[in-house]
């Protein structure tokens, strides 16, 4: 009965999820009571994970895909990643946002920031990805995680992730948290939780709870609102480069590491703009 159960709310969760994100402003509810549902299945029949699958494009988002020859005369930058050897196409890989955010990274570093919500599979299966690009990025990248606090039930985890920031836990609970929602199924998104996910990894709860809710907090999760508007921000994963670029999900996408071949051609782009 259990695995029937499994198989209607994976099925159910499929149809909303055929995108390569989660959510909007707008449509909410329905994702996380989906998400819950299977969160509560596997917790129940000891399921190791929730949904680990590649997922299919975003719908709203251009439908094609194209690939050419590199940018020319890139600058040569030290690292161990592979040279740019792809173009991507404005309005099918890559949208231009009509007014670039200034971002708050050093004035010679270009900044990749990746908008996500831990309560979204898609950022959760992303984040192995994340984390290769982030360990061999070149020394003029500077990346940023921002929490979407694209409504209500999404800002509360962001005033958890600033607030581990301001206590210098961001990188010792990160991919943890992730793995606790969507591996280990288990409900944490309500303030309460959050602070005994946190407290159980060795942070005083009162600290905690103040520091998510101190005004620092609360200035950056408006902020990261704010952002989310400028950038046009629909779903999560969402990956921005130098504040005027916005990665797209888009049909053909092939794996996650592709949506980095988008960043790194960006990025090169931009040292063009910038010579």
């Amino acid at each position: 009965m259990n695995k029937i159960i499994i198989l209607l709310v994976s099925l159910f969760a499929l149809s909303l999820f055929a995108i390569t994100a989660c959510g909007d402003s707008t449509a909410t509810s329905a994702e996380t009571k989906v998400v819950e549902a299977a969160q509560v299945a596997a917790a129940d029949t000891g399921a190791k994970s929730v949904d680990k699958r590649v997922v299919k494009p975003n719908v709203g988002e251009m439908k094609k895909s194209a690939v050419s020859e590199p940018a020319a005369n890139a600058p040569a930058v030290e690292t161990d990643k592979p040279a740019v050897n792809k173009t991507f196409t404005e309005g099918i890989h890559y949208a231009k946002i009509s007014t670039r955010v200034k971002p708050t990274a050093a004035a010679d570093k270009i900044a990749v920031q990746e908008m996500f919500w831990y309560g979204c599979p898609h950022c959760a299966s992303l984040e192995p990805t994340t984390a290769k690009w982030k360990s061999t990025m070149p020394d003029d990248i500077e990346f940023q995680y921002i929490p979407a606090a694209l409504n209500p039930t999404w800002a509360v985890h962001a005033k958890a992730f600033y607030a581990a920031e301001q206590l210098g836990l961001t990188e010792a609970t990160h991919e943890n948290l992730f793995k606790a929602i969507h591996q280990q199924g288990r409900r944490i998104n309500t303030e309460d939780a959050l602070v005994r996910f946190f407290s159980a990894a060795g942070v005083n709860p009162d600290d905690f709870r103040a520091a998510m809710n101190n005004d620092e907090t609360k200035k950056k999760v408006n902020m990261s609102a704010s952002l989310a508007k400028r950038y046009g921000l629909t779903g999560v994963p969402s990956l921005i480069v130098d504040g005027q670029y916005r990665v797209l999900l888009y049909d053909g996408l092939r794996s996650y590491n592709e949506l980095y071949e988008v960043v790194d051609f960006l990025i090169a782009r931009v040292r063009d703009e910038r010579k």
